[in-house]
């Protein structure tokens, strides 16, 4: 079950969450692309040299980067497209974990914390159910603790009161 207020904005204001994160699922995929592209560089060019075997290797390398003028532009320019598309996919994982730790945070701190709500397209909105639910239980018995202290704060000074009335002064 996804709840939202209508105090909490259906869309992010930043593009990064958590930059650790998020930028290494970046780095990483930049990192898988380019490995993708020299092997398919090395392929397309050992395809090539065991086409025209009488050919040096080099001309086959240059045969194949003149095509790689006509494809590599484009990737270059969607590289971006595909990080920003990635980074957006990742806030909907990011974003809520990012929550979760800062208010479990401040619960563990002892602050108040109000309760935790998914935007529509979210993963992980169980998580927010289930926080709500230990914040409650938790709010619940920290209260039972204040009232049992007040009990005893309170029931402790008469009785301590009524055994010194009892005792004979020093006076006396």
């Amino acid at each position: 079950m996804i709840n939202s207020p209508p105090a909490v904005s259906p869309t992010r204001r930043r593009i990064l969450i958590d930059s650790g994160v998020q930028g290494t699922l970046v780095r990483r995929t930049g990192f898988y692309a380019a490995a993708t592209a020299i092997y398919l560089l090395v392929i397309f060019v050992l395809s090539d040299s065991l086409s025209h075997p009488q050919e040096p290797l080099s001309e086959s390398l240059f045969r194949c980067l003149n095509e790689a003028v006509f494809w590599a532009p484009g990737l270059m320019l969607l590289a971006p497209l595909f990080a920003y598309d990635l980074i957006n996919i990742s806030n909907r994982f990011v974003g809520p974990m990012f929550r979760l730790r800062r208010e479990l945070r401040k619960l563990s701190n002892g602050e108040d914390v109000a309760p935790m709500y998914s935007r529509k397209n979210d993963f992980w909105g169980d998580a927010a159910e289930s926080f709500n639910r230990l914040r409650d239980e938790l709010a619940t018995r920290r209260q039972a603790d204040t009232e049992s202290d007040e009990i005893e704060e309170n029931g402790a000074k008469p009785a301590i009161e009524a055994n010194s009335a009892l005792q004979p002064s020093a006076s006396d």
